[in-house]
């Protein structure tokens, strides 16, 4: 299955999950992609994909239960709860947040009084929130710390989300919660474009691995192809401009 075949079967299943009111069953689920080729890896992605549009999935037996723990043990998920820091991550955090906070603790008077100004225009309310809420963003981003995405970049797109936010023109009232709502919301499409992005790389490398296969199968001894890249299509159902790709992508295409 292609990138936008499989965009718009997640689209499909999403709009599902809606209509039932953010639920579905793994039953649902199963059915709507029993006729793709996608591993039990690659289904779990989609399941943790759902999760983070808010979907919540019913019906998960023991036999499920068990396997999702196996999967989960052999391969950190990122399900909309926070996967803990490593050591490394939990260093960088520290040294992070020992650089941008100033020790000063403002009270929430003083900061709706910072968010009054910076509906006037001031800048420099708009550069005391900024340097008040990077800490903030930083911490909202470890708290909802997912394996799909490094800590640092996540963090990074916390603040541009910060930036974007706090000079955005269009909204009239700003306000600590309006920020962090904007935070967490932005910290979250991160995390899903960062998801989806991982599932098309595994996808793609799963196809590769394929057509290598296939390929390494189908050759003779003397190392010459017995099939030609069209009958190739008809056996690994796949688009003769995909195998195309691959094969360009792999070096094989001499």
């Amino acid at each position: 299955m292609d990138v936008v075949q499989f965009q718009e079967k997640l689209r499909e299943i999403c709009d599902l999950g809606k209509q039932n009111g953010n639920m579905l069953t793994h039953e649902q689920i199963r059915e709507h992609f029993a006729d793709t080729d996608l591993e039990t890896s690659q289904m779990i992605k989609v399941l943790q994909y759902l999760k983070l549009q808010g979907i919540v999935i019913e019906g998960e037996d023991a036999a499920a239960q068990a396997e999702a723990k196996e999967e989960k043990e052999a391969e950190p998920q990122s399900n909309g709860t926070s996967t803990p820091l490593t050591p490394e991550e939990e260093a960088y955090l520290k040294d992070y947040l020992a650089e941008v906070s100033n020790g000063k603790e403002l009270s929430q008077e003083m900061i709706n009084t910072l968010f009054e100004n910076l509906a006037d225009g001031d800048a420099i309310a708009e550069a005391a929130l900024t340097s008040i809420y990077l800490p903030v963003a930083a911490n909202m981003a470890a708290d909802m710390n997912c394996a799909e995405i490094h800590l640092a970049d996540l963090i990074q797109e916390a603040n541009v989300v910060l930036l974007t936010a706090l000079s955005d023109p269009e909204t009239e009232h700003k306000d600590d919660a309006w920020l962090r709502l904007q935070l967490r919301k932005g910290i979250i499409a991160a995390i899903e474009d960062q998801t989806q992005q991982k599932f098309q790389d595994d996808c793609l490398v799963a196809k590769v691995e394929k057509l290598e296969s296939a390929v390494k199968d189908l050759t003779d001894d003397d190392g010459e192809n017995r099939f030609t890249i069209d009958e190739l299509a008809v056996i690994l159902d796949m688009n003769v401009d995909e195998i195309r790709d691959i094969l360009r992508l792999t070096g094989d295409d001499k």
